[in-house]
């Protein structure tokens, strides 16, 4: 009969209920169990920014300063740690050791905190620490660094230092118009495609600058008119690229960058570094002078906050006020009576 007997499945013993805890610790993100180091967090936050903007100073401003930190506390035998660290190692061992021991100007130490808090902020937001520890984290206070601009005498005379009758003179003697009339950053500037330019409404179209955020720029009648004659000069290329050498090759940001300094040594400019971020200085300053608000202004320049343009209104507010007293229609009036 043993072999008319039926077998039935074992019933399975129920698994143990699974503890309702949490399973993992948060300073484990790799999939593997180890930390995330130093190095790893920079490269991944790195890679976002390229994916971010198109700037590739903007990427190389952000990991030099990133590089800066790590050598910084190095130099003092401490390990660089995107998950151990806290605010007070930092204020202590990266700000103070800047200020102290190196003797760095405060806009520098400012601009590596900033970048420090943006690098911070990015790994919380995007779930590779807990908790930030550059929340609490302050920029020094202290006097600001000196903006740098022209005067109009100076502005005058860099005009004057481009030979026009050669192509890269005429060239060179557009783009410093262009660029003291529209206040593009040396990068925008080189960036610029023929496609951009509406000559009848006097606009530069689609300008992308650090925050990939296209802005359309506008530039004056005089500025359009010197754009009219060089690009007579300039002819039909195979780049598009605006300004370009004798070769038809899109300009190199070095080479821009000594062109200008160069014009300032032949002008005898003192006082002053002659370069793309001194024009752009240039530019707000007039254009606040001349009547423009800042709203415009922020917009024309690129930036995304008012930061800057209230520190550019504040900065010159003394001499706006001189230039106000000289040419104040009541004082005037009343003087001729």
């Amino acid at each position: 009969m043993t072999g008319n007997l039926v077998s039935f499945p074992k019933e399975q013993s129920k698994m143990p209920r699974r503890k309702n805890n949490i399973l993992i610790e948060m300073d484990s993100y790799k999939g593997t169990g180890a930390k995330l180091s130093w190095d790893e967090a920079v490269e991944i936050y790195l890679r976002a920014k390229r994916a971010e903007t198109s700037s590739g100073r903007t990427v190389q401003y952000e990991q030099d300063n990133l590089n800066s930190y790590k050598k910084i506390m190095m130099e003092q035998e401490v390990e660089p740690s995107v998950e151990e660290v806290t605010v007070e190692i930092i204020r202590k061992h990266f700000v103070m050791y800047m200020a102290e021991t190196k003797g760095y100007a405060l806009n520098t130490i400012n601009n590596r905190i900033k970048t420090l808090k943006r690098f911070f902020s990015f790994l919380q937001r995007e779930g590779w620490i807990v908790k930030n520890p550059t929340t609490l984290l302050k920029t020094r206070s202290g006097q600001q660094a000196t903006i740098y601009s022209l005067t109009e005498e100076q502005i005058l005379a860099l005009l004057a230092q481009p030979n026009k009758n050669t192509f890269t003179g005429f060239r060179d003697h557009t783009m410093l118009m262009l660029m003291l009339d529209t206040g593009l950053r040396l990068g925008e500037i080189i960036q610029l495609k023929l496609s951009q330019l509406d000559m009848k409404q006097c606009f530069l179209l689609g300008v992308i600058g650090k925050s990939r955020r296209p802005r359309d720029v506008p530039f004056s009648d005089e500025a359009r008119k010197a754009l009219t004659k060089y690009l007579q000069i300039r002819g039909s290329l195979s780049s598009d690229y605006m300004f370009v050498t004798i070769d038809g090759e899109r300009l190199k940001i070095r080479t821009v960058q000594e062109i200008i300094s160069n014009y300032g040594e032949k002008a005898n400019i003192q006082g002053v570094r002659v370069s793309p971020h001194t024009l752009r200085h240039t530019f707000a300053k007039l254009y606040i002078f001349n009547g423009g608000d800042p709203y415009s202004l922020q917009e024309i320049l690129g930036h995304t906050t008012q930061d800057m343009v209230k520190r550019y209104v504040n900065l010159w507010k003394p001499e706006k006020k001189m230039q106000h007293t000289k040419a104040s229609p009541l004082r005037n009036l009343f003087r001729k009576n």
